[in-house]
């Protein structure tokens, strides 16, 4: 909770190998298709990324105080380094967090992610190997230190599935943004199952239809 980490995704319909099982968040579905060959599954829905924009780069400046204070006082500093040296590094923003398959398959006009702080996790990639202005991490333990480091309001993790996987694992993803697509897609990526022990669902929001499918 210190370094208030989230995970944000929007997820298919896979049909479920437990024919019949009913709950609540599946209903017999799995919505966890996440790409298929590199890519998304379905065409790219307006709708759908306008809203991983507008979470993902709203920031509440009122806050910032409340949670730079509980992350100094967690890590025993009086105030935060700020490493921070990519352009626009004084305006507070939020860090977006993804694997290097994530990091590839967003059109080259939108990198960096504007208006974030993008983070690359990669085991074998290295700075160099980079035009754009990113942070690039090894490991899960990098990216605390890291956030240590940073004034930043909220750090999402974006994607892909050994990404998530691994943030769940070790249990630091204090929530979870998750966009239904109700249509069914070819995929051999997925979102990991979701222990409903560790997460419950909060809120849902409405049905809405974009790109002739809809989503919540």
């Amino acid at each position: 909770d210190v370094f208030d980490i989230y995970a944000i995704c929007a997820c298919c319909k896979v049909e479920s190998k437990n024919e019949g099982k009913k709950n609540e968040v599946f209903n017999n579905y799995t919505f966890r298709g996440l790409g298929n060959k590199g890519v998304l599954p379905w065409k790219c829905n307006s709708l759908d990324m306008k809203y991983f924009c507008a979470v993902t780069t709203y920031v509440n400046e009122s806050k910032y105080e409340k949670l730079k204070y509980k992350r100094c006082k967690y890590l025993n500093k009086e105030t935060v380094d700020n490493v921070n040296d990519m352009p626009n590094s004084k305006k507070l923003q939020n860090v977006v967090v993804m694997g290097r398959t994530s990091w590839e398959s967003i059109p080259k006009k939108f990198k960096p992610l504007s208006n974030r702080i993008n983070v690359i996790l990669s085991r074998t990639l290295k700075k160099e190997d980079f035009d754009e202005d990113v942070y690039i991490i090894n490991k899960v333990e990098d990216l605390i230190v890291l956030l240590g480091k940073l004034n930043y309001y909220k750090c999402f993790i974006i994607g892909g599935s050994v990404v998530y996987q691994e943030f769940l694992e070790k249990k630091l993803i204090k929530k979870i943004y998750f966009t239904r697509i109700n249509s069914t897609y070819e995929c051999d990526v997925f979102f990991p199952e979701i222990n409903e022990n560790e997460y419950q669902i909060i809120s849902v929001s409405d049905v809405y239809t974009s790109n002739n499918t809809t989503l919540d």
